[in-house]
């Protein structure tokens, strides 16, 4: 599959774009990287796929242009698939359509999460597609809490902070494409976890479905 992997933003991208790459590469995925907005707009009408592992911002100057946005909403509508990844949806906060795309995700003042560390994700819908050989297992990541959760999307995973269940992982559709959000992801030790691996392959084989 040809995938667009958009990066760059406040967050350690510099470890983890690259393991995601190497690792769908050795999947045998085409993969392209973009930081660039231009160079955005110009790759995603290409991309079999879509995957966000980015935080696009006005703070830090790469927030995507009204060009981009409406690029991604009509293609992804119209049936190409999307993954994102950790903090991304928590890009372009001005912009309502995003949460309504990745079904929801980090809310920059309202979310929250434990100090980066251990802490164990279940597997809530053994059955979803993109629990595929997936098992409960504990990662060194960041357990996401109080995320805006839109309601048509699917949980098929989570974490417990204070005895309360967080969602961590959920697909939905947004009008022909399928979308699917894994909520972990922060370093590259993170990305290079067997599990979290797993459930990127398995989110990739449901957009394309």
């Amino acid at each position: 599959m040809n995938l667009l992997i958009v990066s760059g933003g406040k967050h350690p991208y510099e470890e983890t774009t690259p393991v995601l790459s190497d690792f769908l590469i050795d999947s045998d995925h085409q993969v392209s990287v973009v930081t660039d907005t231009l160079e955005i707009l110009e790759a995603l009408p290409t991309a079999d796929g879509i995957i966000l592992n980015t935080l696009r911002q006005k703070e830090t100057d790469n927030d995507l242009t009204d060009e981009v946005k409406s690029a991604l909403k009509e293609l992804v509508w119209n049936g190409k698939g999307l993954i994102s990844l950790h903090i991304s949806p928590a890009s372009c906060p001005d912009w309502d359509e995003m949460k309504k795309i990745t079904g929801g995700g980090w809310v920059s003042g309202e979310s929250w999460h434990p100090p980066f560390g251990w802490f164990k994700v279940y597997i809530n819908d053994k059955n979803h597609p993109l629990s595929k050989n997936v098992k409960d297992f504990w990662t060194y990541d960041e357990c996401y809490c109080d995320l805006n959760i839109q309601q048509n999307i699917n949980v098929f995973m989570h974490g417990v902070v204070d005895k309360e269940i967080k969602p961590l992982g959920w697909s939905l559709k947004y009008g022909s494409g399928n979308v699917a959000n894994i909520a972990l992801g922060h370093a590259g030790a993170s990305q290079s976890h067997p599990m979290f691996q797993q459930l990127v392959l398995n989110a990739v084989d449901f957009i394309k479905n």
